[in-house]
């Protein structure tokens, strides 16, 4: 965890395990904090900065999967459409657990209210509000705890859903150096190669230089390992 993350009273859990995995999520880890020292004091501002962040959340997801994204949509939209793009219900030989997957789906539906929940409140009570009245008395801070939480929950399930479906389903943008396996597969056939005495990786000047090149051939060679992965459990299972 980098020296300059406080660690203040309040902390959302999903949301710094999160932070903890992904140090490069810079926009939600300064929306985060923000949250986290606002309460209990400005409840206001914790409500406006939980809607802040399950948008963001959603975006990244949508980003992430090659999605466009409206400028127009709101938290309930974005949540509908970064859920079409997460695996739910998954079993561990990759088929789907129908039970999982319809209580998933009612726990979504869940998750729509609460989105809706969180909107209404910020709108009335966020600091974000319009037309609030000088004068007019703060949100409990009970009912920012409460939208607090249930925010660092709706997160919790949308981005660690996003990230285990995208260990099946490289995404449309990611870090070189996350598939190391590829990587490898790569520079053992081909390089290393020099260009003015520079040595250049070939599995990183692919990815530099056409990512989706890079990309096109890291999907199929995931579909093949998946492939393999089957022959070799289905040719156990004969030899049972």
């Amino acid at each position: 965890m980098p020296s300059e993350y406080s660690v203040p009273e309040f902390q959302l859990a999903a949301c710094r395990e999160l932070l903890d995995a992904h140090p490069e999520s810079l926009r939600i880890r300064e929306q985060v904090e923000a949250l986290e020292e606002a309460m209990p004091d400005r409840p206001g501002m914790v409500v406006s900065f939980c809607r802040t962040i399950i948008e963001t959340t959603c975006k990244t997801i949508l980003t992430d999967r090659g999605m466009p994204v409206d400028a127009g949509w709101e938290a309930p939209k974005l949540v509908a459409e970064a859920m079409k793009y997460l695996n739910l219900g998954p079993s561990e030989d990759g088929s789907v657990d129908t039970k999982l997957r319809n209580g998933a789906e009612s726990l979504v539906r869940g998750v729509n209210q609460l989105i809706s929940g969180v909107v209404e409140i910020r709108n009335a009570h966020g600091s974000a509000a319009h037309g609030a009245d000088a004068y007019e008395p703060l949100l409990d801070s009970r009912y920012a705890e409460i939208l607090a939480r249930s925010t660092d929950a709706v997160v919790g399930l949308l981005f660690r859903t996003h990230l285990q479906s995208a260990k099946r389903d490289p995404l449309s943008r990611f870090a070189y150096g996350e598939h190391p396996d590829f990587d490898e597969y790569i520079d053992n056939d081909y390089g290393p190669f020099e260009v003015l005495d520079m040595p250049l990786i070939a599995s990183e000047a692919l990815y530099r230089t056409d990512f989706q090149a890079y990309r096109s051939a890291l999907v199929q060679f995931k579909q093949e390992e998946a492939a393999g992965a089957a022959d070799c459990v289905a040719g156990n299972a004969g030899d049972d």
